[in-house]
């Protein structure tokens, strides 16, 4: 019984240890990756839709998400409401003239930043989804699921997810949206939550 302890416990021990290796690589490449692809910067953002930001004269797109399309309308065609100027209303609304801090996370093909956004300790791109005024575009599910479950925002009634409507509507406005790439959702949504990012996917 004792050898049978002694070789629990150093097993556990050993996959202690590979856990703390795995997360100081991880740790490393991290850094590695942010300092060669982010660069962070601040100011006050002129909102010009419910995902997208001009900050410092840069164009940024907030990433991992997609808002209703200006033009675009939300509800029935008899309770038809503008879900998109709506969306653009709530994140100025946010905003107002606290200073917005961004880190940026390389181009789109449209020559935007994206971007991850926060006024003080509030992320406005989980924000955002979790207020129903954007869906998930990569590492935002459980803040959809909410929004969802409390029927916010576009989630109040019918609704064409933004995608769908640019294609029938063949809207360029705020063009593609951008998901995170997969290694920042998942420790993104680890460093948010403290779950596994296996279970945070829809």
């Amino acid at each position: 019984m004792a050898g049978m302890r002694r070789t629990s416990v150093f097993s556990r021990l050993i996959s202690l240890g590979l856990t703390m290796g795995c997360f100081a690589v991880l740790a490393f490449l991290i850094a590695r990756l942010e300092g060669a692809n982010s660069q962070k910067i601040s100011g006050n953002p002129y909102v010009v839709d419910g995902d997208s930001l001009v900050l410092n004269e840069l164009r940024l797109r907030l990433m991992g998400i997609d808002a209703p399309e200006l033009d675009q309308q939300c509800g029935s065609q008899t309770g038809a409401w503008p879900c998109g100027i709506q969306a653009r209303k709530e994140l100025r609304g946010k905003v107002k003239r606290a200073p917005v801090n961004c880190t940026t996370w390389g181009e789109d093909r449209y020559q935007r930043l994206l971007a991850i956004c926060s006024v003080g300790e509030l992320e406005l791109n989980a924000w955002l989804v979790e207020q129903g005024w954007a869906v998930d575009y990569g590492g935002y599910a459980n803040e959809e699921a909410m929004a969802r479950r409390n029927k916010l925002g576009v989630w109040r009634g019918e609704f064409e997810n933004p995608g769908e409507w640019r294609k029938l509507h063949k809207s360029q406005a705020s063009a593609v949206p951008h998901a995170m790439p997969s290694w920042v959702s998942k420790i993104w949504v680890w460093l948010r939550t403290g779950s596994d990012t296996g279970e945070s996917q829809q």
